[in-house]
């Protein structure tokens, strides 16, 4: 019987070969659609799992809060915490920290007595306990002593193969840093960095017990300030994390109580988050050790793919209907000679069945070949080996079967309900009642389309508005250089000297942080007079004079620095005069004030800079104060040329003259800006792509629905023919009803787009304000497409030789 049915079912697919390929397109369409982001989404899933014991490890975050509200949430702790949590809590079993070196500076790293040395990305350092919470594949050496002694270094495998090559790294000597700050590290082990997923990222690890930034974290006590450091837990077996996590408000009182109070913070909130859950669920946490994703995004997306599917679906039920009156007969026969409403419904059901099991089985292949792209769209790594996931398989073979049942159930029961005296006759087979629900359907696709190009006209607009504002400072025409060590720090005047020879260069300065850096360094200041309890968190940034001439940043009073100047005297910005409500004509003789334990310097405010987002836009621009630095971390080069090779060509040449064996690392500011918002772009991107798959899917489903109104209307428009009606009139007839459905969908679509796009928006401290034009042009589409789509079918129809369709068979 089953034999049957489906041969039956082929039979029937192939002689409606137009209905068989528009439904199976749009499934296809919908289908690959549906896998393309169910890949992504289930890839951001199982980060941290394959540790052992995943599910007792916490990381230590921090909340500074301030007149009782959070003023800074960040995914990192002071460096006492974690070990003391351990001594404290005997359901603490293991404790570890890490620091991401390469934000505060940047080191080189070369194999011992090499000539080649570069910088390279994601620098750990790490307690000897690191491997006892973390599980790694260990390729050489041991993960148990790894990281036991100073100037221990643990490589990934790919830095390991770039070091060394194909010989055996452990044991072996790596230089790190340069000049008189070198280090010579010892290889105890290389790790596979492939082997699973985790939000730790390392390209290599050196122990926490190496001089320099790890005795300064293992020496530092305050419970208080310097929150970099990334402090993780582990908890003893069937220990109870909530249960831990109401005793560190006490914990937090009775070991940083004094801390807190000379730092001048109201109060300092650890929370702790399962390691599983960092990747997915970090939404409002700063200072993120990686990248991470974020819940709401994927819910997005899935959402996206479950309304592309549902459209897809739409249009099956709409084509179906639609050429319900070519397949009446058959019916009428089947039913006369005893098929029972089952027996018809099984039929249909399996026609859709194996139409949406084909468009699944199409699919593959079709994701495989675009693979690439949807790496690109999503800056993804997915691979072939993720599309043969036994989890992905039986998804794929789920969704086409809901696919198939859910397109062909409502077609299925309309088609066996209908009469076999009126199929036979030829008469109106299909109740009018049934014209409302597919009138729903059309609104329904109509507001999917309405609301995706309302999202994409915003969310383009964001991010244009994002890449267009006035940052205060001059991006274009800007290099930044890094210095990376202290040898070419400390010929900064040297450098800059002969790049302003350099035809091209218009003028040179320096900075600790490039912008589009999140600058971590901070101060609490207060005002001469005020309490030191009651402190101010301020960014800083060490400069070099000519910086704002350099970035183009206005001084609205005072002046830049001079050689003569000393760290005492500060800039300020704009927003710094309001949190501390100094007016700015009297910035000039104004002071702050900080405070390191029993001592306490004051600053002079010698110049007010015009405010400037030296941070991304959905930030406001913070407190800052920039002071002299003399050993800074980047060059910034103000150039002007239409040769840009000729011009870096030239700045290398001058740079390896001046320093050696330190590599030309150079990027461009503006480019380096638009990385801010990555996601907002993969937002716009996805957007417009799925946004056009929607419309086309929906441009069948009109197609479909056009061809039943015809069908149904065939007699009276060749009535209207035959008594003088015009190509026109009929196709006013066929189309007006339409744009009715598309102005009801405008109605129900705009309000919907508006509530959820004003909600993202609200993530932005700098935001557009959503336009009403925004929605006319949405709506405006919409009805183009409507009309186009509609005029096709309905010129087609008018064009009919009335004869035929009067014709009494």
């Amino acid at each position: 019987m089953i034999k049957q049915y489906i041969k039956i079912a082929w039979r029937n697919l192939l002689k409606n070969k137009q209905q068989t390929i528009i439904n199976l397109l749009g499934l296809t369409i919908g289908t690959v659609s549906c896998l393309a982001i169910v890949l992504y989404v289930f890839a951001q899933f199982g980060y941290d799992t394959q540790h052992e014991n995943a599910d007792t490890i916490y990381r230590v975050e921090t909340i500074i809060e301030r007149d009782g509200k959070a003023s800074w949430n960040t995914a990192a702790a002071s460096p006492p915490t974690a070990f003391a949590l351990k001594e404290d809590f005997p359901e603490v079993q293991e404790a570890t920290r890490v620091v991401l070196t390469d934000v505060f500076t940047s080191n080189l790293i070369g194999a011992a007595n090499s000539e080649d040395a570069y910088y390279e990305p994601r620098v750990y350092m790490a307690d000897s306990t690191f491997f006892k919470i973390f599980n790694y594949k260990f390729l050489e050496g041991r993960p148990e002593t790894a990281l036991n002694e100073p100037n221990a270094l643990v490589l990934s495998s790919s830095l390991a193969n770039k070091l060394f090559g194909r010989q055996k790294a452990l044991g072996k000597n790596v230089t790190w840093g340069s000049g008189a700050d070198a280090q010579t590290l010892t290889v105890k082990g290389v790790f596979d960095e492939s082997f699973e997923k985790s939000h730790l990222d390392p390209n290599y690890i050196v122990s926490m017990s190496t001089p320099g930034m790890g005795t300064f974290v293992q020496n530092f006590a305050s419970f208080a300030t310097n929150n970099f450091v990334y402090s993780y837990i582990k908890l003893q077996p069937n220990s109870n994390a909530q249960g831990l996590q109401r005793k560190l408000p006490t914990f937090i009182q009775e070991r940083g109580a004094k801390d807190l109070k000379d730092a001048g913070m109201d109060n300092k909130v650890l929370v702790l988050q399962k390691v599983s859950d960092i990747h997915l669920y970090s939404e409002g946490r700063e200072n993120q050790i990686h990248e991470v994703s974020n819940i709401k995004y994927l819910y997005f997306l899935l959402t996206l793919a479950f309304f592309i599917q549902l459209v897809a679906c739409i249009n099956f039920i709409n084509l179906s209907t639609a050429r319900a009156s070519k397949r009446a007969k058959e019916i009428g026969v089947r039913k006369v000679v005893g098929a029972g409403k089952n027996i018809l419904i099984r039929q249909f059901l399996g026609e859709s069945l194996l139409l949406s099991l084909f468009a699944m089985l199409i699919s593959i292949p079709i994701t495989i070949l675009l693979l690439p792209v949807v790496n690109e769209l999503t800056n993804a790594s997915l691979v072939l080996q993720d599309l043969f996931n036994w989890r992905i398989i039986f998804i794929l073979f789920g969704l086409g079967t809901i696919t198939g049942l859910v397109s062909g159930i409502y077609p299925a029961i309309i088609l066996s309900s209908i009469k076999p005296i009126k199929a036979l006759k030829s008469s109106t087979i299909l109740q009018s009642g049934n014209g409302t629900f597919r009138k729903v359907l059309v609104v329904f696709q109509f507001v999917v389309s309405i609301s995706l190009v309302a999202t994409v006209i915003i969310v383009t607009q964001q991010f244009r508005f994002a890449q267009n504002k006035d940052l205060g400072f001059q991006k274009e025409n800007l290099l930044a250089l890094r210095i990376g060590t202290a040898e070419a720090s400390n010929k900064f005047e040297s450098l800059k000297s002969s790049f302003l020879n350099v035809p091209g260069v218009v003028n040179v300065s320096s900075g600790n942080y490039a912008p589009s850096e999140v600058i971590l360094n901070d101060n609490g200041l207060y005002l001469p007079g005020g309490s030191r309890e009651n402190v101010t968190i301020v960014k800083r940034q060490g400069i070099s004079e000519g910086y704002f001439e350099t970035m183009n940043i206005p001084l609205l009073k005072g002046r830049d620095f001079t050689p003569a100047d000393t760290t005492d005297q500060i800039i300020v910005n704009e927003a710094t005069l309001r949190v501390f409500d100094i007016k700015e004509e009297e910035a000039l003789s104004s002071r702050l004030v900080q405070s390191f334990g029993d001592e306490t310097y004051e600053m002079r405010i010698i110049g007010v800079a015009k405010d400037y987002h030296f941070a991304s836009l959905k930030n406001e621009i913070a407190p800052l104060f920039l002071y002299k630095e003399d050993e800074p971390n980047w060059l910034f080069i103000k150039t002007q040329t239409a040769d840009y090779q000729q011009l870096l060509s030239g700045l290398e040449r001058q740079w390896k003259a001046t320093v050696n064996n330190v590599p030309f690392d150079y990027r461009f500011v503006d480019k380096e800006v638009v990385k801010l918002y990555d996601e907002e772009k993969r937002l716009g991107q996805i957007s417009v792509v799925f946004t056009i798959l929607a419309i086309l899917i929906s441009c069948l489903g009109l197609f479909g629905l056009v061809s039943y109104v015809a069908e149904q209307k065939k007699k009276e428009i060749g009535i209207r023919k035959v008594l003088g009606a015009s190509i026109n009139s009929v196709v006013q007839l066929l189309t007006k009803d339409f744009i009715k459905l598309v102005g009801v969908a405008f109605l129900i679509a705009s309000p919907i787009a508006y509530y959820f796009m004003q909600r993202w928006l609200e993530d932005y401290t700098y935001r557009i304000d959503i336009q009403w034009w925004v929605f006319a042009l949405a709506g405006g589409f919409a009805l183009l497409i409507t009309v186009l789509t509609v005029s096709f079918q309905s010129v087609k129809s008018a064009l009919a030789n009335p004869v035929k369709s009067l014709r009494t068979e």
